[in-house]
């Protein structure tokens, strides 16, 4: 069956310019397609990873990390020899104290279908609000169609973006993934991506990869506080799985309040869907102070799990991140938290395996 694009030339991507010998796209049309947006197309087009009706609904910082456009990405396929973008920011910094400007603003160019791709480049981030362009540095390319992902900002927004390609380009859909519903995961700056050397390698992006899925980033930075007001939210995505990762912001007092009725408002809605509880990982400092010190959130969260599956429920397991990474003398972080890209890699080492096994994938991790 023909796709909508082949039959109506009006769904086809046409170039809104030809400047310079390069024909400038939105990708709001097909065959261009974003994922990891799950309400892009309601939005009008706006790269939130939040509907923007959320806005007023969830708390202020929800609503402004909302607006980062983490893990989403933008695929095609062309046999362009060169691609350019054109991106626009509205925040007045580029970068934070703990990333660099590429890490937070920055763009990841991958070649490949979802479960087989190759990094090949980064944009560098020039203007903090003023549009800039910039072209993908490799060398020229020998005409031939080849597949493409492109991983949006981490820690900023993105008001505008738009592809460069070389004129009459051939443009074609990209490929689909090993599983057709995303996998969503809800957590802290971890989660997000705080703090890779760029936001492909993020625990997350790092997984999809992996295995090939479609990945959803719902990580708020500092701001996973199981927040009721998500759970519509939540429910509104058709998801394979939930990843629930909120331990490190929550601690103790939260987590007796505010865990349990956040799984029990998902599990009302979804009584089905499989839920993956994932404890905190070991700190740095844990080396030279009470080991056991921010212990009592992880174990609520064991504790809960394990509740859940006397209760009945064969649907939520446990990742125990614990064991990934502990105190020693290289701890992969750049704060005594805050994750590098070993740390990331081995958090996608020890989660992955067990995402497998949840969604019954066969292929290698």
């Amino acid at each position: 069956m023909n796709r909508l694009e082949e039959l109506d030339p009006n769904f086809q991507a046409a170039p809104t310019a030809i400047v310079g010998g390069i024909a400038w796209f939105t990708v709001n049309h097909p065959p261009f397609v974003v994922d990891g947006l799950p309400w892009f197309k309601e939005n009008g087009g706006e790269f939130y990873r939040l509907p923007k009706r959320a806005k007023g609904i969830v708390r202020k910082a929800l609503w402004d990390l909302g607006t980062m456009p983490t893990s989403g990405r933008v695929r095609f396929k062309t046999d362009s020899t060169a691609i350019h973008t054109r991106v626009q920011h509205s925040r007045p910094e580029l970068g934070t104290p703990l990333m660099c400007s590429v890490a937070t603003s920055g763009l990841d160019l991958y070649e490949g279908p979802p479960h087989r791709m190759t990094y090949w480049s980064s944009n560098h981030p020039t203007e903090p609000k003023a549009p800039y362009v910039t072209p993908f540095f490799f060398e020229p390319l020998t005409k031939k169609l080849r597949e493409y992902t492109i991983y949006l900002p981490t820690y900023n927004d993105l008001v505008r973006f738009e592809i460069g390609l070389v004129p009459g380009a051939k443009l074609a859909a990209p490929s689909g993934y090993r599983r057709q519903k995303p996998v969503v995961f809800y957590g802290t700056s971890v989660t997000q991506g705080g703090c890779c050397s760029r936001g492909a390698n993020g625990f997350v992006p790092l997984i999809g990869r992996r295995l090939g899925l479609n990945v959803i980033n719902l990580g708020f930075s500092g701001n996973a506080f199981c927040d009721l007001a998500l759970v519509p939210l939540l429910d509104e995505i058709d998801m394979a799985c939930l990843v629930v990762d909120p331990v490190v912001n929550m601690g103790w007092e939260r987590m007796q309040k505010d865990y349990i009725p956040f799984l029990q408002a998902i599990r009302a809605r979804r009584p089905k869907l499989p839920l993956v509880l994932m404890t905190q990982f070991r700190f740095a400092h844990e080396s030279y102070m009470n080991p056991h010190r921010w212990d009592s959130a992880s174990d609520s969260a064991v504790q809960t799990y394990r509740q859940m599956r006397r209760a009945g429920d064969r649907n939520v397991h446990l990742i125990e991140c614990r064991k990934f990474i502990t105190p020693g003398p290289d701890h992969p972080s750049v704060d005594g938290i805050h994750l590098t890209d070993l740390g990331f890699e081995k958090m996608a080492n020890g989660i992955a395996p067990i995402l497998k096994k949840v969604l019954k994938l066969s292929c290698k991790t």
